[in-house]
């Protein structure tokens, strides 16, 4: 094996750069592993906050422009119609009150689950009740005297059902943040296992050049000059992971939306509207490079040690 003159400090960082490419290419399938493991690892984030973010949107958007529906029982009289009608008519910030009856409500449920159409189309009568529906202002649906009018209203003649969109605004909060959490548990888990797969590769690596790297020593070279191309190696693996990982989730993302769209409006509307902001794009790319440097940081040290 040819000794190599060590490289001045001008042209380090090129040499570790060249070094690290060098070794990728030459240890292809190992190199592979480590880039796949973090590839998967990122890809398993990056799907949880997918839907994270489409689903915090769509509360979001919820949220500002929330409205409360009351569905009337199928024998309600004209009169207790009439008295809810006053009774929602005289709470404050309650505005575009409407009257759905139940034909109106068939016709939506055939616009928006077109699929289940024939489904409803088969049955002898309407199922659907008629109902009141009115927007509620933002900050109305956190007060508690509102909370307290809704479960009045629950027990006025002629209600079956009182539905207002901040209850399923919270619940979906919750379901977000416990999204979040599965996303970063599991993929910090899986990013763990897969900076020690880098360590492993750099490790062999650093035994494939075992030779190069005692007649660098004798020559005079420095532990940064040995090291630096290991440590490049692993955090390009890491970034390369990184990338693979955004471009993988770019494609399940568009072909979700291909998938789902025809089928499924609304799942598609919740869940593949929109995608990753470009700081959790970068923060993902960016966690590959951490896991990369980390592992081929551990191997380095150990072997030094």
């Amino acid at each position: 094996m040819s000794t190599r003159e060590p490289e001045t400090p001008s042209n380090t960082f090129s040499y570790f750069f060249r070094e690290a490419v060098r070794r990728i290419y030459v240890s292809k399938r190992t190199s592979f592993v480590a880039v796949a493991m973090i590839a998967i690892s990122l890809l398993i984030v990056g799907v949880f906050l997918l839907i994270a973010e489409n689903l915090n949107r769509a509360a979001e958007e919820w949220q500002g422009k929330s409205r409360v529906i009351v569905y009337l029982e199928v024998d309600a009289t004209p009169e207790q119609i009439h008295a809810v009608d006053t009774t929602l008519a005289a709470i404050p910030d309650l505005t575009h009150r409407r009257f759905v009856t139940r034909e109106e409500a068939l016709a939506r449920f055939k616009t928006y689950f077109a699929n289940l159409s024939d489904v409803v189309g088969q049955l002898d009568d309407n199922p659907f009740p008629a109902s009141y529906e009115a927007d509620v202002a933002p900050h109305l649906a956190q007060s508690r005297v509102f909370h307290q009018r809704m479960d009045a209203l629950r027990a006025t003649p002629g209600v079956d059902q009182v539905q207002y969109d901040w209850e399923w605004i919270t619940r979906l909060r919750r379901l977000v943040s416990v999204i979040n959490g599965i996303g970063l548990v599991a993929g910090g888990v899986l990013a763990i296992a897969a900076a020690f797969t880098i360590a492993n590769v750099i490790r062999l690596t650093m035994m494939l050049y075992r030779e190069e790297i005692e007649i660098m020593r004798l020559v005079g070279a420095t532990e940064r000059i040995i090291r630096g191309p290991f440590l490049i190696e692993g955090f390009l693996q890491g970034t390369l992971g990184g990338l693979v990982a955004v471009a993988l989730l770019y494609a399940l993302f568009r072909g979700a939306q291909h998938a789902l769209a025809p089928s499924s409006s609304i799942l598609w509307g919740f869940l593949f509207t929109t995608f990753l902001p470009w700081q959790k794009v970068a923060a993902l790319v960016a966690g590959g490079m951490v896991a990369g440097w980390f592992g081929s940081w551990l191997s380095v040290r150990e072997r030094s040690e």
